[in-house]
């Protein structure tokens, strides 16, 4: 499938007369913020991927595809849409591969990879709005959405035997989106969420939120948070106090 979607991206970058010798695709991910530790794999992918076309020779006659890197920041929409601008019409990319948090996806597709024609590819914004986001035919993602990562938790979870969670998330539109999708999988299959509540990130003490969170109790403790940042604080806090275990959801959409 990935294969698939590079061919198509490809396909329709060579529309663009942007580009002469080379083919440019920009992967714009976190290189810094609260998934940054995630993001080198991610963008080595990529570049892989790139690499066995340039070794095959096949492509436009033996036309090389350049990776041109670009940070989102995962939660900064302005930066990672003045990014995406920069590398459209300075770096002259003919397609992205990225973003990753679906709210800097969201940004860079409605405010500037349409106005320009753009192909995307997502290998992790999962936001289920982006399932039926006006895209143009211009957006892609290789991860599953929020809605059916909320139906494989809950899954997992009954399969277990865990009849009943406390429940925080990244405050912000990922987060609740994707707890609001666990708790209502895991509430129809007959569990019990005993709290749903936010958690903000870049805070170095988390104790506070876990003691709401063992005082509600609960058979397990769901994590929908960020990895560099409140999903690990709440994570390691409980750990630390003897709260409970942690599944963690997601890490970067």
């Amino acid at each position: 499938m990935k294969k698939i979607l590079m061919a198509a991206a490809l396909s329709m970058a060579v529309a663009s007369p942007a580009f002469s010798e080379d083919v440019k695709i920009g992967v714009i991910l976190g290189y810094t913020g609260p998934i940054e530790s995630l993001t080198p794999d991610m963008a080595a992918g990529a570049e892989l991927a790139m690499k066995e076309v340039n070794d095959s020779g096949k492509f436009m006659n033996g036309m090389n595809v350049v990776s041109v890197r670009g940070d989102s920041t995962c939660i900064d929409a302005a930066a990672a849409s003045s990014t995406a601008e920069r590398l459209i019409t300075s770096d002259g990319v003919a397609a992205i591969v990225g973003a990753d948090c679906s709210g800097v996806t969201t940004a860079i597709l409605q405010n500037v990879a349409m106005a320009n024609g753009i192909v995307m590819i997502s290998p992790s914004a999962t936001s289920p709005a982006l399932t039926t986001v006006e895209d143009d035919g211009l957006f892609f993602r290789t991860a599953p959405s929020d809605a059916r990562q909320g139906k494989i938790v809950a899954d997992i979870l009954m399969e277990r035997g865990f009849k009943t969670a406390a429940m925080t998330y990244t405050n912000n539109d990922y987060g609740k989106g994707l707890a609001d999708s666990i708790a209502a999988n895991y509430e129809a299959a007959g569990g019990t969420i005993t709290i749903n509540a936010p958690h903000e990130d870049g805070k170095a003490d988390y104790n506070a939120e876990v003691g709401s969170l063992a005082q509600a109790g609960g058979d397990i403790l769901i994590v929908a948070g960020y990895l560099d940042q409140g999903g690990r604080g709440i994570i390691q806090a409980s750990l630390d106090n003897g709260s409970g275990s942690g599944s963690v959801s997601g890490s970067g959409s």
